[in-house]
């Protein structure tokens, strides 16, 4: 899931919840409106809105921003409102597979903030790939990095030179497909190629 700049203007700001203050933080609120069928996660939703303070509940026609799971053209909004289409089989812009309540609410944080969500422009890695191979001695390197080890820390565990430790930390981003030691680690941690 990508975020981007929504192409379009914002709601005006006398729109309820779009850019109201808090009444005591006097910051900027997000009103999010509910159209979810599934009565549970609603009241969850509605719990972790009341206890942000940059999100505040609105009705449909006044939120900035409303959460639905209905397909589609089953509901009608108000042109200004941005809808978050949740669950699985949601075509279009703006849809979040999981119903996974801080991510729900995550994602339509970003959409009053003038984002959308294309998911069509994610790149991840093939699950059907096999995974990298990395050698005994990259599986060492790459237990180091996830422990923020500098390339310098790296030859000291392992009795190696510096140079040698910055080669296998090129030979491990460039199998990995990272694009920098921040990344490498969030790969190696995801794929599990290293027990923490």
């Amino acid at each position: 899931m990508v975020a981007m700049p929504w192409n379009s203007t914002p709601p005006s700001a006398n729109t309820r919840g779009f850019d109201s203050a808090h009444p005591v933080l006097g910051r900027a609120q997000s009103g999010i409106g509910f159209d979810v069928t599934d009565v549970a996660l609603e009241q969850v939703l509605r719990s972790v809105v009341s206890s942000r303070p940059d999100l505040a509940e609105a009705s449909t026609e006044e939120a900035a921003v409303v959460i639905s799971d209905r397909p589609a053209g089953e509901a009608d909004f108000a042109p200004h409102v941005r809808v978050l289409r949740i669950g699985a089989d949601q075509p279009g812009r703006n849809v979040l597979d999981t119903l996974d309540p801080s991510l729900v609410l995550a994602a339509a944080t970003l959409l009053a903030a003038g984002y959308a969500l294309d998911r069509e422009r994610v790149t991840t890695r093939d699950p059907s790939a096999p995974l990298p191979n990395l050698s005994a001695r990259e599986r060492q390197v790459a237990e180091l990095l996830v422990d923020g080890a500098s390339n310098k820390v790296v030859a000291r565990a392992l009795d190696i030179s510096v140079h040698t430790a910055k080669f296998h930390v090129t030979a491990i981003l460039e199998k990995l497909g990272a694009r920098n030691r921040a990344d490498a680690v969030a790969i190696i941690l995801r794929e599990g190629l290293v027990a923490i």
